[in-house]
């Protein structure tokens, strides 16, 4: 299990070239929330450009780097699209409860590396709280709507 702090900014290699192909900036999720479907690498330079790649697409995760198997990624549109398949961005996110409660602010997602399947979310109420109390994890299962501004979660899956 990985969180997906842990991963960003770093290295995109293409493990046939050995040709950095920028660097990881966010991990982008299905529909649901269930899984880690892609991911969008940032190039360096003066205009830097943002691609997507497929979750399938890489072939090792390790502390220093992130190997991949396609050099080219496809261009990163808003919201990014893989494979024709829109996906979700959740970091940063406002998380409310179906009651109406907010529980806090998505800063982390914690997934398997092997499959890309999604085994909970940090969450954030603020500096204080999280000082005094630490962060919350939830784990599944949740019973997820990734709306546009929100997550909404239904108050019997906390």
């Amino acid at each position: 299990m990985r969180f997906s702090r842990e991963t960003a900014g770093l290295p995109v290699i293409h493990a046939a070239s050995g040709r950095e192909l920028g660097k990881l900036r966010e991990w982008l999720l299905d529909e649901k929330g269930a899984s880690v479907v892609a991911f969008v690498a940032e190039g360096s330079g003066w205009l830097p450009h943002r691609r997507v790649f497929s979750y399938r697409d890489i072939l090792s995760m390790g502390s220093d780097a992130i190997l991949v198997s396609r050099e080219g990624g496809n261009p990163a549109g808003d919201p990014p699209q893989i494979e024709g398949h829109p996906t979700r961005r959740v970091l940063g996110m406002r998380v409310i409860s179906y009651g109406g409660s907010e529980l806090g602010v998505v800063e982390d997602i914690l997934f398997e590396e092997e499959t890309g399947r999604v085994a909970g979310w940090r969450l954030s109420a603020g500096l204080i709280d999280d000082i005094l109390q630490g962060r919350q994890v939830m784990e599944p299962p949740m019973d997820v709507n990734i709306g546009e501004d929100v997550l909404i979660i239904r108050d019997e899956t906390r």
